[in-house]
């Protein structure tokens, strides 16, 4: 429960590079997870689909207080997704109008 009260509060940055910068080699991000809980399982959404996929963590938890570099890439082209997180303790936590093309880094506090 307590995990709950501290991801309600506020809980999202994310690290923005310039668009000509970000992602020259593809879409990669790091995503940080500072909340003491681990991240089982994460998935995205572009805008215009109506189902998560697969787990993009493939059963390799992120620790509470660690973070892993994933490839965003789905060969859509679009920039625009929702991410959800599953922690260990089963809460959720969906992050909508993530912008993949302009950020590199996104932390769960």
């Amino acid at each position: 429960m307590m995990k709950f009260s501290a991801i309600g509060l506020g809980v999202i940055t994310a690290m923005s590079l310039s668009a000509g910068l970000a992602f020259a080699d593809g879409r990669e991000m790091r995503i940080v997870n500072q909340t003491g809980f681990e991240i089982v399982e994460l998935f995205r959404l572009h805008k215009g689909e109506t189902e998560w996929g697969e787990d993009l963590l493939l059963g390799n938890p992120i620790g509470g207080v660690d973070e892993r570099l994933i490839d965003m890439e789905d060969g859509s082209g679009y920039c625009l997704y929702s991410f959800r997180v599953i922690f260990d303790d089963e809460e959720e936590l969906v992050s909508e109008d993530v912008n993949i093309c302009d950020l590199t880094m996104f932390t769960y506090y």
